[in-house]
């Protein structure tokens, strides 16, 4: 038996990084996976991988940002599948040009940063939300960040990323009573194919930074399958009892 037998899991920015993690793990674990993804090749990509190790997913290419589109996915996954039980609202990022509020490009990083991460959490749960009503009841699982709970140099990413915190608790509290749980994970250092990307380092090898990081945060740099972890627990039956929690999953980094 998986952990995710007979539900239905929407993973957004399901074609890369943490959100393929998690698409394959769910998919492994019995689901039937909607890969939300903005990239086609992405996109397919993960809906074959999953396809060929004999899971059922479907890829719906989304801009997360786009009302229109997300409604067309959700509409989608209820086509295909007549439910939504999981929402994994991953989809969104950080961009380099981030950084203090008196030295950034201000509409061009606030309008990108705050319409990917908090606008498209809110989005893809505006219009998921109905059906998981529907239909009994479900699990939301969102993506804030380390630079949520700790002094960064990202003002507007840490701005998106505490609102997601705030939220999650307000979606909690307002969808209990509909049988929805909704919870956060705030990742820390994952090497990604983005962060590999931004530090040089080839695909498979850890950025040189990493090394300094390990040492000081013995628990602080991780792959996409460890918090691709945190959140199939997150959607599962078994974290039943758990909704409005925000898990730390940054190896201690917040803290010490």
């Amino acid at each position: 038996m998986g952990r995710l037998d007979d539900k239905v899991a929407i993973v957004t920015g399901g074609g890369i990084g943490i959100g393929r993690a998690a698409a394959l793990r769910f998919a492994a674990e019995g689901a039937r996976v909607v890969v939300a993804e903005l990239n086609p090749a992405l996109g397919q990509g993960t809906e074959e991988l999953i396809r060929a190790a004999g899971g059922e997913a479907t890829f719906v290419q989304t801009d997360v940002t786009d009302a229109d589109q997300v409604a067309a996915m959700t509409d989608a996954t209820m086509a295909a599948y007549d439910s939504i039980d999981v929402l994994y609202n991953c989809a969104g990022g950080s961009i380099p040009e981030d950084g203090a509020v008196d030295d950034i490009d201000f509409a061009a990083v606030y309008d990108h940063t705050m319409s990917l991460d908090l606008g498209g959490t809110m989005l893809c749960s505006r219009h998921a939300v109905p059906h998981m009503i529907a239909t009994g009841g479900g699990s939301i699982v969102n993506m804030s960040s380390l630079a949520a709970l700790s002094g960064v140099n990202m003002h507007v990413y840490a701005a998106a990323k505490g609102g997601i915190i705030s939220l999650t608790r307000s979606m909690a509290a307002s969808y209990a009573r509909h049988g929805i749980r909704v919870n956060a994970i705030c990742p820390g250092f994952v090497l990604t194919e983005r962060v590999r990307a931004r530090f040089g380092a080839p695909a498979g090898e850890r950025p040189a930074q990493t090394a300094k990081t390990a040492r000081r945060y013995p628990f602080g740099v991780g792959e996409p399958d460890e918090i691709a972890n945190v959140a199939l627990f997150l959607a599962s039956n078994e974290a039943r009892m758990i909704t409005a929690a925000i898990i730390p999953a940054e190896g201690g980094m917040s803290v010490y």
